[in-house]
């Protein structure tokens, strides 16, 4: 098993990586057994031919959500109904005015990860957000539940089952990781390994519309994502997600002013603060914050200038490993692989 990045930092400490990995791996394994899909194991990339250079494309797209038919102060309450393009964030407002948005890209399965070593990996896990956090064990897993006794699978379910009225990840204490009913890791796999299926029966950019309900035409992600990788496949390329998978906070758009004065929010970290590996974003919205002359009024306005991307590595597949390759999904070569290298 390839050794995947903890992009968060928490999991090592809590001695928790193995468990993230473990619900990682079977996501690329099982992706990587598709038939015909051009997706592969990273390790295929560990065996490249001498020479070769395998290519990371940042596949972009708006955290906007489009889908939406409400307003922007709507798409802020409505979380988990309209955020749905891989970004949800919280708002928060003291005296009338708003105070910070805060923006994840983390999945559920990282929390689960520490859910499925203790109760208290997973509290280390919130303090590490939010320091002063004492959560009790109905916000995390409902009413009735008690983590000492069960399996470290039925924590693990029950909080992600809870995570919508989880008050430290529905926006009542905090905001933890995605929890709209489109943003799943399952999802972005499944977009991925069957968009990387090669198909010129349509143009690569109307690919999205063969996938059925793994990819939702109407999105700005789905579309974007699903076309890059179907361009991928067309080229020969084998692909992968690049290590840390998942979806990375890239940049904000707009002309940013302070009190009338140039912002550069690349390097403006007190103002907006990127970490977690791009998986978490932090605004602070002062009172002489504006963005385009125009003063901030709600986490939609600031999602219409945000942008995220997906990185997906790709190498000619004659420069892989022959097992690796569109044709071998059956490959013993596979299976080995699949489980060999995994580490605590």
């Amino acid at each position: 098993m390839f050794n995947y990045t903890d992009p968060g930092g928490a999991l090592k400490p809590a001695a928790a990586l193995k468990s993230y990995r473990q619900q990682l791996h079977e996501q690329y394994r099982q992706h990587a057994k598709r038939a015909r899909s051009s997706f592969t194991l990273l390790e295929a990339f560990d065996e490249i031919a001498p020479g070769a250079q395998p290519v990371i494309d940042r596949v972009e797209w708006s955290a906007f959500p489009v889908t939406a038919q409400a307003n922007n102060s709507q798409i802020d309450a409505g979380r988990f109904q309209f955020q749905d393009e891989y970004v949800e964030w919280q708002v928060k407002a003291q005296g009338g005015r708003l105070r910070t948005i805060t923006f994840t890209t983390d999945f559920l399965e990282y929390y689960q990860a520490l859910a499925m070593v203790s109760h208290e990996a997973l509290v280390a896990g919130i303090k590490a957000l939010y320091p002063t956090a004492n959560p009790t064990n109905a916000q995390l897993y409902g009413p009735g539940f008690n983590p000492a006794t069960s399996s470290p699978e039925g924590r693990a379910e029950s909080f992600a089952r809870f995570a919508q009225e989880n008050p430290w990840n529905n926006g009542t204490k905090g905001i933890l990781c995605l929890a709209q009913q489109f943003n799943t890791l399952g999802a972005l796999f499944n977009l991925v390994g069957r968009g990387a299926v090669e198909n010129r029966a349509v143009p690569s950019n109307a690919i999205c519309d063969t996938l059925g309900n793994f990819c939702g035409s109407g999105r700005n992600s789905d579309p974007a994502v699903a076309t890059a990788v179907q361009d991928l496949a067309r080229g020969k390329r084998g692909l992968s997600f690049a290590d840390p998978a998942g979806i990375r906070i890239a940049r904000l758009a707009g002309t940013w002013k302070l009190n009338g004065n140039d912002v550069d929010m690349d390097n403006s970290p007190n103002i907006w603060a990127i970490t977690r590996n791009g998986r978490r974003a932090v605004l602070k919205v002062s009172a002489g914050l504006s963005v385009d002359d125009t003063p901030i009024t709600s986490g939609a306005q600031v999602a219409a200038l945000l942008s995220v991307n997906a990185a997906v590595i790709s190498a000619r597949e004659a420069e892989l490993p022959r097992w690796s390759r569109v044709g071998q999904e059956t490959s013993r070569r596979l299976n080995d692989v699949a489980g060999s290298r995994g580490n605590p």
